[in-house]
């Protein structure tokens, strides 16, 4: 394959993956308005009001922090059992040669 012809080649699959990603972000903004049409069809059966969607999102918010804090203090204490577990298996093995 001579160089002309390679770099045609190129150039012909870079405007392919140019053309692939356009359609990608037209596809993804689809989809998210399409999932966003199913909450709004969701809101409006159940008749959920504005005020309830803002109190639902600020408990969800508030469950969130609080489940990352619970995560973070047990990772912490698991931590802590580490370091004093190899504390632990240091000083037996300072024993065992003195």
């Amino acid at each position: 394959m001579t160089k002309e012809r390679i770099e045609k080649e190129l150039s012909k699959v870079r405007g392919q993956l140019a053309d692939l990603q356009g359609k990608q972000k037209d596809l993804e903004s689809q989809l998210q308005m399409a999932e966003d049409a199913e909450k709004m069809k969701f809101i409006e059966k159940n008749k959920i009001s504005l005020e309830r969607l803002i109190l639902l999102n600020k408990v969800s918010e508030e469950e969130i922090l609080s489940l990352l804090k619970k995560k973070e203090q047990e990772e912490q204490s698991g931590q802590k059992q580490q370091t004093e577990r190899e504390a632990e298996s240091h000083e037996q093995k300072n024993e065992v040669t003195l």
